[in-house]
């Protein structure tokens, strides 16, 4: 009977041990299932964003002469009437820019000829094993006969909705129809996967140029579609042949340049395109970030703010102090997400919870809703620069690994855990995510301001220097001095910086196309 009543017990105490492992396994999947949802959209965040959406048009029709008056109005804006008036002197002299009716309206008869924006709708097949909803702007000319299509990736965006599909009277949705769309080409531009449309998961920032690459190539692909369906394109049919142009800025000009790469390299994906009728003629990425390990970590990782030796030849300190909390959080939380890791392991909890060290609460959290962290911030349709600067302010003051941010010393170090900016998974996945060292003998111009303030115009040197060592052919660099456009600051000298630059470099990578053109 002892024997029994001991066999008795242990199998109750096996039972008890069993449930508690259970429950330990429970609590730990839970765990693991909150660290993925909490970069993901509640239904909170859900219902807000779709009901954004919703208030938007799909379609819109502008006037040529209203695209160019609006890009005037933006240029004033962002660089002052008297420094619009120089610039426009020196586009019209340099050759490096093309040469339109967007600042010389005399003898524009095609003033009232009509510009399209539409917000498309798409599936992509980027992401493994998981197709996705997505939406892009597609621009179309005032013209039946197009002299090409234009694949354009936009720079970086803080906010989930604020794309171009979203905005069609933004800037970025303005600049490629003044300068593109209106001098006679179709203009694709995708989102991207994680903002627009698709906005319930992150969005995989820069350290996965290819989910980016495959997103693009799928719109072109949704595009010819529409197109088709709509009985625009001409001449009718299979025998559309037209010339492909890849650009991009910023962010965006990785994703171009990958483009490329991936057009060369991989017969599967160059028949994708060319099945639609299109060769792709040139490439043009402007101000890139195509150095991730080499340049763009280590300029994150460290402070430029009365940096004597001025290691990264930036032009200012105060793009860089703005901007680099925002750049933190687009590559955190896309590593988190598409590398399974906790954001706990990456970002300091002060930051990425958003406590207000300075200024009060309203000025880290939205208007909208009282976010719980920065990754839910993003959801909410406040404009690109309000994001900016809460991320900003929630970053001032913010210690860790025995630094602290603010405008006197901005490396993001002291907005990450300790650890996590030598994170070997990190750096490996930033340095797979380089594009350098690969032979390209399809056209390439590289365009890049001299002191880049915010991507570092070593990114271009190297990129243009390898690409020359693997014997590429047909590669072009344009170096542009900042000193020749001049635009507003706050602080140092009244010329154009990274953010600026946007404005005016369009015009370079069209001249680029025009060149190409028989």
């Amino acid at each position: 009977m002892k024997s029994s009543r001991l066999s008795a017990s242990r199998h109750e105490s096996d039972i008890v041990l069993i449930k508690q492992l259970l429950i330990l396994f429970v609590l730990c999947c839970a765990c693991a299932q909150t660290n993925a949802l909490q970069l993901t959209a509640n239904d909170k965040l859900t219902l807000q964003a779709e009901s954004y959406i919703a208030s938007r048009p799909v379609e819109s029709t502008m006037t040529v002469l209203e695209v160019f008056n609006n890009y005037q109005r933006l240029q004033q804006r962002w660089v002052g009437q008297d420094n619009a008036g120089h610039n426009q002197i020196v586009i019209a002299t340099n050759p490096l820019f093309a040469k339109t009716q967007l600042f010389n309206r005399q003898g524009l008869v095609e003033s009232n000829a009509k510009i399209t924006f539409i917000r498309l709708n798409y599936i992509t097949h980027a992401l493994p094993n998981s197709p996705q909803n997505v939406s892009g702007l597609l621009i179309l000319p005032p013209t039946k006969s197009p002299k090409g299509v234009i694949l354009f990736f936009h720079s970086t965006i803080s906010g989930k909705l604020n794309v171009p599909s979203l905005h069609f009277e933004d800037y970025k949705a303005q600049m490629l129809a003044a300068i593109f769309a209106a001098n006679g080409y179709i203009i694709v531009s995708p989102d991207y996967i994680g903002l627009g449309r698709n906005f319930a998961i992150p969005h995989p920032y820069i350290l996965y140029p290819r989910y980016n690459v495959l997103d693009g190539r799928d719109m072109l692909i949704a595009a010819h579609t529409y197109l088709k369906t709509k009985k625009l394109l001409l001449p009718a049919g299979d025998k559309v042949k037209l010339s492909l142009f890849v650009s991009g800025y910023s962010e965006g000009a990785s994703y171009a340049l990958w483009f490329s790469r991936m057009y060369q390299s991989k017969p599967d994906f160059a028949q994708a395109v060319t099945q639609l009728g299109l060769k792709l003629d040139k490439t043009v990425p402007i101000d890139g970030a195509y150095n991730l390990s080499g340049v763009m970590f280590p300029f994150l990782l460290t402070s430029q703010v009365n940096d004597n030796s001025n290691l990264f030849q930036i032009q200012s300190s105060f793009w860089g102090s703005l901007l680099k909390p925002s750049l933190l959080t687009n590559v955190s939380l896309a590593f988190a997400y598409y590398n399974n890791r906790p954001i706990s392991q990456l970002l300091n909890p002060d930051f990425f919870h958003r406590t207000c060290a300075v200024l009060p609460a309203k000025w880290c959290h939205s208007e909208q809703i009282l976010s719980e962290n920065i990754n839910d911030l993003l959801f909410t349709p406040s404009k690109t620069m309000t994001l900016v600067l809460k991320l900003f302010w929630s970053a001032v003051l913010k210690s860790s690994s025995g630094v602290t941010y603010s405008p006197l010393f901005n490396s993001v170090a002291a907005l990450m855990h300790d650890g996590a900016a030598t994170d070997q998974e990190l750096l490996s996945q930033a340095a797979q995510a380089d594009i350098l060292s690969w032979q390209s003998h399809n056209p390439v111009t590289l365009i890049s301001l001299a002191h880049d303030s915010l991507v570092p115009e070593k990114n271009s040197a190297d990129a243009y220097n390898t690409m020359t060592r693997a014997k590429s052919t047909n590669l072009k660099y344009i170096k542009f001095a900042n000193s020749q456009l001049h635009a507003r600051t706050l602080f140092g000298a009244e010329v154009v910086d990274h953010v600026s630059f946007e404005l005016y470099a369009l015009l370079i990578a069209l001249h680029e196309f025009e060149d190409s053109q028989p």
